[in-house]
Order: structure tokens, then sequence, then C-alpha cells
């Protein structure tokens, strides 16, 4: 154990980041895997038993159990607006709209992209395949599109349970989250626009059908905007009632979730017990499950160890501050292999964001933290993209029947372009505001 013990903190975790994908590799869900490595990281620690009481018992805390709460929610409410058709009348109404097929091709994914489903890349797969029916495009191609455009909405869009993890850990309001992350999506549509959907041949038009009603395009949208405007508002309001920060967007985030539930039922009451059946799913607590081991993982490490209460976070920060380790660099490259390893938003920011934000200290000035909080989760999120971890990576290039690499040659362009954005977001923010 003396061994252990003159091992670097930075160390053991980079250990630990690989064993959970060594163990994922194998065949261990992702979210066993986690729990089971933040069990022995805290046995590494020294913290024995108490340090797995610690873990467990970080659960009765409400910014954990609301957030599982909040995440359970947002699957119901996905599968709420399948059920109920406001998603499908939505697409329908666009391509009757729609003329450009180029268009279209980066549209569905998109607009499908705004329900978090896991795998959610496989559901607007065959819409993409249905617009070429000519069979001009590659299979590679078809696969790029449908999986960059799914992902645009993922740096802000607060249906994402990675988005709500970050804003637990960051500590921001939630509007102001998403005012500084939406640029990524805007940069997102034009990078797939410059190095994906200009190389499509000429363009050319779908049949339009001027009977489909344009009030379809909202059907689907109507309760997700009604829950975007009681979160942002209840995570705006609530601070003011002394309620923190990080616990106003949880707390907000339920209640609009049950008003948007409301909406998207009242039409269809039949649609409540079938989505019901959301809850004997295997996908389903597999992701809730890969949420408890994020959680257990960040509460592993934010232990006290040892007789100074330190944590591993506030020794890893000790740690490359001895070694004069540029921070910025951490700030990068930890998200970035925590996206790379676990393939997921919620895994990368239940894994990288504790250990970011106690790297740049207690008290950083609003302009540190919406800085460090842009660049870290951009890093994030493009390791998420380049994992072949990735669920919807995986199930993409399988419905195209095309291999990892022919879909990596349209990407690396967009990907590249985004982590330039990051850098010059960053600046600006630290710098400007």
């Amino acid at each position: 154990m003396e061994f252990l013990d003159q091992i670097p903190s930075f160390i053991t975790v980079i250990v630990i980041f690989i064993s959970i994908l060594i163990l994922y590799k194998t065949g261990v869900s992702l979210g066993l895997s986690i729990l089971i490595h933040s069990i022995i990281l805290a046995l590494l620690e020294g913290t024995g038993v108490h340090g797995i009481a610690y873990i467990f018992m970080s659960f009765l805390k409400p910014g954990n159990y609301l957030l599982l709460i909040v995440i359970a929610l947002l699957l119901f409410f996905t599968e709420a607006l399948r059920n109920t058709g406001r998603m499908e009348k939505t697409v329908d109404a666009l391509k009757a709209k729609c003329k450009s097929r180029k268009v279209l091709l980066s549209a569905l994914p998109a607009l499908v992209g705004l329900l978090p489903m896991p795998g959610g890349a496989l559901f607007s797969a065959p819409m993409v395949s249905s617009l070429d029916t000519e069979s001009k495009l590659t299979s590679s191609y078809k696969a790029a599109i449908n999986y960059w455009f799914r992902h645009i909405w993922e740096f802000w869009w607060p249906l994402y349970p990675g988005v709500i993890v970050a804003i637990k850990y960051c500590g921001l309001p939630i509007g102001i989250f998403l005012l500084i992350q939406l640029p990524f999506t805007v940069c997102a549509i034009i990078s797939g626009y410059l190095f994906i959907l200009k190389r499509h041949p000429a363009d050319y038009t779908t049949s339009s059908d001027s009977q489909k009603s344009s009030l379809h395009l909202l059907s689907a949208l109507g309760p997700i905007l009604i829950l975007v405007v009681i979160a942002t508002s209840g995570a705006f309001l609530l601070p003011y009632a002394g309620v923190p920060s990080s616990l106003a967007n949880l707390l907000s985030m339920p209640a609009g979730l049950l008003v948007a539930l409301i909406i998207t039922f009242k039409s269809d009451h039949f649609a409540f017990s079938k989505s019901l059946k959301l809850f004997t799913s295997k996908s389903t607590w597999t992701l809730l499950l890969v949420v408890i081991g994020v959680l257990a993982f960040s509460s592993t490490l934010q232990m006290p160890i040892g007789d100074n209460n330190e944590t591993i976070v506030s020794e890893m920060r000790d740690e490359f501050l001895g070694m004069h380790f540029p921070i910025l660099l951490v700030i990068c490259l930890i998200p970035f292999i925590a996206g790379a390893v676990t393939g997921i938003a919620v895994g990368f920011v239940g894994a990288s964001f504790p250990l970011i934000f106690g790297l740049i200290g207690e008290n950083p000035s609003t302009a540190t933290l919406i800085a460090t909080t842009s660049l870290a989760y951009a890093c994030g999120y493009i390791g998420m993209m380049l994992s072949p971890l990735h669920i919807c990576l995986v199930v993409t290039a399988n419905h195209f029947k095309t291999g990892l690499t022919d879909i990596y040659r349209y990407l690396w362009k967009p990907i590249l372009l985004t982590g330039l954005f990051a850098a010059i977001l960053y600046s600006c923010y630290l710098y400007l505001i």
C-alpha cells in the first residue's frame, strides 16, 4: 500500500480511465464499469469501507437524486413525443414543405436530434436513406450526414442529460449556460455545410404537398418550448428565493417536464400507458446506470482523503501546479480523453468537470468560469464524436453498412473547425467579459 501512496493521483485516474474502457470493451456496461472503478479508486486512495459508504451516501444529496429524476423524466418525455406521433407529423410536414433534398438530408437528423434518445441516430438513419431514391450518395456520406447533424444541439439543448449534468457542475445559471454554448451549434451547422453537405451532388427537388399545414412543424416543438421556458424561468427566479443556482436548475426542470407531459398526453391519453413501457426497456436502465456511475465517480473525486481532508481533485491540482503543467492543457485533455473513453456526453461531463472546476480554484471569476465551461465541454464533445464507443456512431455505421474510418474521412474537418472555434471563443469569453 505504501507503493500505491507514492503514485501521483493523476496517474491513478488515467489508469482508471483506461481500465474503464478495457472493462467496457469486454462486454460490461459502461455504467457498471464506471461504478466498479469508482469503488476501486476509493480503495486505492486508502478510504476503505468509509469511502464506499461515502459514495453510496452521496446519492442522498438533493443534487444527485434530483438529477436522476430529471433524466428519467426526460427519457419519458422523449418517448411520449414519439408515441403521440408529434415528431413524425413534424417530419412529414417538413418533407412536404421543403423542396431541397440537400436541406432535408441535414434537417431530418437535426430535427430528431432535438429528442435525446439513446442511439437516436438509428431513428433518423432510415429518413436519410429514404431521400436517396436515385442511389446517388455513398453509404459513408449518408452516414456522416446522419451522425454529424444528429448532434448539433448537444452543446446546449436542455433535454440532453449531459447538458443538465454540465449545468450542475459548472454552477452557471441555465440561461447563461445556454447562451454561451449556443454559438457552438451555429459553428456545427456551418462546418457541417462546408465540409459535408457542400460535397453533395447537384441538388434536386422533392415533390411538395401544399395541403400539409405548417402548424405540424410546431406540433412536436410546442411542448419542448414550454419546457425550456419554464425551466429557464425557474432557474433564473428561484435563486432570488434563496435556492442555490445549481439546485434551482434541477428543481425547475421537473416542473417544466410535468407541464410539458400534461400537454403532450392531453390529445392522446392512450399514449401514456404505452410510454410507460419505456421503463421496462433495458436501454433505459443502461443509460440511468451510466448516470449513477458518473455520479459515483464524481463523488469519489471529491471525497475527503487523509487527515487534511484533501480530495483527489485537490491532490491532482497540487500535482499539476507542482509540475508546472499548463492548466489550459488539462482543461482540454481531460474532457477529451473522458469523451473518447465513454462515448457519451453525460460520461465525459461527469468524469471531467469536477476535476476541471477544482483546478481553477474555489472562487473563479465569471469570465474564467464561462470560458472554462465552454472550452472543456467542446473538448469533451470532440472526444465523444470521435469515440468508437459512441452508440450513435456504431448504429449509424451499421445501418449504412460502412466502416468507421470511412465516416471519419468526412468528420475530421468539421471537428477540427469546432476545436479552433472553441479556442477562439475561450479567448473571447476570458478577455472580453
